[in-house]
């Protein structure tokens, strides 16, 4: 059926082209080079998007840098200068991830938006790395199992005061935040009470915040040991009966939420509600399992449907990085860890700090993302991506070979080349007006004579300067901000 999750199958209606295959990519990851789009063209709808959530979920776990578990005295002679710096780095990593393994990084990324904790407010490198390495070992895994180990992870547990949780003076902040954000919702199935029940269910679990040490403890003398009543039903309920009864009892709640959340990050903003009971039905039956959910709904016709296409805000790390996933960005061959810092920074600037969400709700998202002044940032952010890129005569040299390869060497019209690169940059073609104007800037100082009387040829020398200067006019238009 079209528009349902049944298995999308191509037409002439809907066909299975270019603009679909970029589509799967740029929103399952961050974006793909030409010669990528082209090879997944090869492949059917379903099979490319195993290929990527395969390819992804069998990532090894990622690699914990040497100083994972240190906490503040292990860093040398007190040296805060080391400790500031393995931070930076460590937040240069996850961007340098987007723009090479894309698609866990960006699914990891949507987990951090979703169980949110702050570095600045629990400031430790140790908790940053037991939090993240959490975000990408379970990104793809049992839902149930990520929240579990979520509520005592150190990160979360000082984040959320869980760490001053204790049976004399119970902290509501991660009991409420459990149910609101994490898994059912605001306002939907519990009450006030089930939040004070459910902070003394909760209470024991501790990690010392002042030294920065990430082993986490349950202290049984500062656990709540009295009978509590949460959704109604009454008894000395403790951390693992918390999560038993949440999925249990309220397991519709749980898989609408969630689903609602995939659905908006992936597709669009607002939830189509049939489709995304079709996906909740399939996180219940597969027992909290967030893989066939991915799958439903990246092999479905719904997920393919052009009204979807291009229709979402790109974040700040979807504008900066899909510049380098679109013009096929090599690590260590175009750009280098100076770009990804520049990124970094320009992404906190434009409100997209990793590891920094701007409070525990994350980041608005959408059209949130556009005003007058993140606006210009971002144009000038993603030209200096391109120009960042053009000392590597590798990369000028690729841009070439995807102009040949789109339209063939014989081919000298600039309006025609334009328009093939416009097309594939932007993912839709350009109208007539803007078609005009973006011509003028592929074509740049070459003489219009040359283009004329044959001196011109997409083997002239200034060609990957040309598309550059296309790139960088096509980076300005409302069409790149769309995803």
């Amino acid at each position: 059926m079209p528009d349902s999750l049944a298995p999308y199958q191509p037409s002439a209606e809907k066909p299975w082209n270019e603009q679909r295959v970029q589509h799967l990519y740029a929103r399952l990851g961050f974006g793909a080079a030409h010669n990528t789009v082209t090879a997944g063209l090869s492949l059917s709808p379903q099979a490319l998007a195993d290929q990527l959530l395969d390819g992804a979920s069998n990532l090894p776990a990622p690699d914990a840098p040497y100083w994972a578990n240190w906490a503040y005295d292990d860093y040398p002679d007190d040296d805060m200068q080391t400790y500031f710096e393995v931070k930076s780095a460590f937040f240069r990593r996850w961007i340098r991830e987007m723009a090479t393994e894309s698609v866990r990084s960006k699914l990891a990324l949507f987990w951090h938006n979703h169980f949110v904790t702050r570095e600045n407010d629990y400031a430790c490198n140790s908790f940053m790395w037991h939090y993240y390495d959490l975000l990408h070992r379970r990104a793809f895994g049992n839902f149930r199992t990520f929240v579990e180990e979520m509520g005592v992870n150190p990160a979360m547990l000082t984040f959320l005061n869980g760490n001053q949780n204790i049976a004399e003076q119970p902290n509501e902040n991660y009991a409420r935040e459990l149910m609101e954000l994490f898994t059912m919702g605001e306002g939907n199935g519990y009450t006030q009470n089930d939040i004070v029940e459910v902070a003394r269910a909760l209470t024991g679990w501790r990690v010392n915040m002042y030294s920065c040490d990430p082993t986490v403890n349950f202290d049984p003398n500062l656990y709540d040991n009295t009978s509590k009543t949460i959704f109604g039903h009454a008894g000395n309920w403790g951390y693992d009966d918390v999560h038993e009864l949440i999925f249990t009892l309220r397991s519709q709640e749980v898989a609408n939420y969630i689903c609602s959340k995939l659905y908006r990050f992936y597709v669009y903003e607002a939830p189509d509600p049939v489709i995304v009971e079709g996906m909740a039905q399939t996180f219940r039956d597969n027992n909290w399992e967030i893989m066939p959910v991915l799958r439903q709904l990246f092999h479905s016709e719904h997920f393919y449907e052009q009204r979807f296409i291009n229709a979402r805000v790109r974040s700040p790390l979807e504008a900066l990085v899909g510049v380098i996933r679109r013009t096929g960005g090599i690590w260590e061959e175009d750009y280098n860890e100076d770009l990804v810092g520049y990124l970094t920074f320009l992404a906190g600037n434009l409100g997209q700090e990793v590891f920094n969400p701007v409070d525990v709700a994350g980041w608005p998202e959408h059209h949130s993302w556009l005003t007058e002044n993140t606006l210009t940032a971002r144009w000038s952010g993603c030209e200096n991506v391109l120009y960042s890129m053009t000392g590597s005569q590798a990369f000028l040299d690729r841009l070439r070979d995807m102009a040949i390869e789109r339209v063939g060497l014989e081919e000298t019209d600039p309006a025609v080349i334009t328009q093939s690169l416009a097309t594939f940059f932007l993912n839709r073609p350009l109208e007539d007006r803007l078609l005009e104007v973006a011509t003028l800037y592929f074509k740049g100082d070459v003489p219009d004579n040359y283009f004329e009387d044959g001196t011109w040829s997409l083997y002239y020398g200034a060609v990957p300067w040309q598309i550059v200067n296309l790139f960088v006019h096509l980076v300005r238009l409302p069409e790149w901000q769309l995803n």
